[in-house]
């Protein structure tokens, strides 16, 4: 019981996380949409921004399926990295900055759901027992 209450304060952390990102993301979008700078921004920062935005989204999957969102979260962060490395010729030294956000709470929703996945099958296992002991 006290496990399935700590994955579960992992769990809402994650999810309170990932709101949070999610907000600070349509702010920056909302932010970029409306500035009036002069200059459009390039086409290398909006398909660096949206592989970014991409793992937000995946962080919000993670609501309902944690394992397939943080999948989707760090492959985003990954395939950015490609991304900037393919497209400029160079790694961005600050890359922390980008994953930082995203990073904790993947790893949140991958801990929740292992320690999840442990128990079913523990639960497996003792009712395939059980039923064995009482069919002998």
């Amino acid at each position: 019981m006290k496990q399935y209450k700590k994955m579960n304060i992992f769990r809402w952390i994650a999810r309170i996380w990932s709101i949070l990102v999610l907000i600070f993301a349509i702010v920056l979008l909302l932010t970029q949409l409306s500035a009036d700078s002069g200059e459009a921004p390039t086409t290398l920062f909006w398909v660096l921004f949206g592989l970014w935005f991409f793992g937000v989204l995946g962080l919000v999957a993670g609501w309902r399926w944690e394992i397939a969102g943080s999948v989707i979260a760090i492959t985003a962060l990954i395939s950015r990295e490609m991304a900037v490395f393919y497209l400029s010729g160079e790694l961005l030294v600050g890359f922390w900055m980008v994953w930082l956000p995203i990073i904790p709470p993947a790893v949140l929703y991958i801990l929740v759901w292992r320690e999840e996945s442990k128990q079913k099958e523990a639960q497996i296992i003792q009712d395939i027992r059980e039923n064995n002991q009482s069919g002998v």
